[in-house]
């Protein structure tokens, strides 16, 4: 084989190598798009009632800004679902940004939850909160839909929003345990974590460690556009070659 034909023959193993590593990249990485410990919210001081959140939108109610041994791993900063002035009204917050994925792209959202270890006579003994998606577009479709666990099939949204469960129990003493729902898209689209709390005394359930991860889907059009021109040089090579070796 001549030198040039060799040259000829990296260049195409070069493209064919360069297009298999873009498929792989874009095939099965987690990207980490959002990530919550609450550990630096006002200053690590704590308040109650709070709602001037950095990566939160409070759409109801008011929290409450917790500090210390109360939080996952007994330091740091978590939220108190409920606020001093919670009044008759469930409290609702929901991340500020969007979370954009494509068509095929799996989404996990984990977050932990405990009870309020509070110490309130008074106060029921269980509180209970909804954690869900605000959609971007209404009238998305994703399949895999799996909720603490248990498979749930495909899903269609009809309203713009879905929240877990009928209200999730926590009793006040419960320890920190995390949660995790988890869909496939079928079709490109955005969303928003929300949480919902329905205790109304002043001290509801906290949350703490929030993460968003987004998985593989359809190639965005800048790496298809890679891959093609990656086959087109792949495929202009070998045939240049082949006219070289029948001349």
């Amino acid at each position: 084989m001549t030198s040039k034909a060799l040259r000829l023959h990296a260049a195409a193993i070069a493209a064919a190598t360069l297009t298999a590593s873009v498929l792989a990249a874009g095939a099965a990485q987690a990207t980490q798009v959002f990530s919550d410990n609450f550990n630096s919210e006002n200053g690590g001081v704590a308040a109650n009632p709070y709602t001037s959140f950095v990566n939160w939108t409070v759409t109801g109610g008011e929290f409450t800004l917790v500090e210390g041994a109360r939080c996952e791993g007994g330091s740091g900063g978590c939220v108190g679902l409920d606020g001093r002035g919670g009044g008759p009204v469930g409290n609702e917050f929901n991340t500020t940004a969007s979370f954009a994925y494509s068509a095929g792209s799996q989404v996990t959202v984990s977050y932990d939850i405990a009870g309020s270890h509070a110490d309130c006579g008074s106060c029921a003994n269980d509180d209970q909160y909804e954690a869900g998606i605000l959609w971007g577009t209404v009238g998305q479709t994703v399949n895999d839909l799996t909720v603490e666990g248990f498979d749930q099939g495909t899903f269609t949204d009809s309203t713009g929003i879905i929240l877990f469960g009928n209200g999730f129990a926590v009793p006040r003493t419960a320890p920190w345990t995390t949660h995790t729902f988890s869909f496939t898209a079928t079709e490109a689209g955005s969303f928003q974590f929300d949480v919902r709390s329905y205790s109304v005394d002043g001290i509801g359930p906290l949350m703490d460690n929030v993460t968003v991860d987004v998985t593989g889907g359809v190639p965005e059009p800048a790496t298809w556009a890679l891959m093609i021109l990656g086959f087109g040089a792949a495929g202009a090579a070998l045939r240049r070659r082949r006219e070289m070796l029948a001349a």
